[in-house]
């Protein structure tokens, strides 16, 4: 399966495609929590960019700005993810500022259990 995700808590959903259309081409802020299996946090990332591509079977696959800009990043293709963005300005950790995104997303990832 190289290139696809095997198997996504919650990817069972039914894939809404006038959602992935409109989120195509926007401009995203996404935040990612990487948790061990007891609940300790073991890194914490921040991104924004725009989604260049977004597909139920290869991910979503976002084109980095500001720091990380010329990396693309893929997410697993979890709409729920995503919300509409309230107006203003963001700053990362890393200390890049975004004004008015359109949508912000933030995902867990948990390792696990050996």
């Amino acid at each position: 399966m190289s290139g696809e995700w095997e198997s996504v808590d919650g990817a069972e959903e039914e894939w809404d495609a006038d959602f992935a259309d409109e989120l195509l081409g926007s401009y995203v802020l996404i935040g990612i929590t990487y948790r061990q299996p007891d609940g300790t946090v073991t890194e914490s990332i921040q991104l924004h960019g725009y989604i260049r591509s977004i597909d139920p079977f290869e991910g979503i696959s976002v084109g980095c700005e500001g720091s990380r800009a010329g990396e693309d990043f893929n997410l697993p293709p979890i709409l729920d993810a995503f919300e509409r963005a309230e107006e203003g300005v963001y700053t990362s950790d890393t200390g890049d500022t975004v004004r008015d995104p359109d949508f912000v997303a933030y995902l867990t990832v948990n390792a696990p259990k050996s």
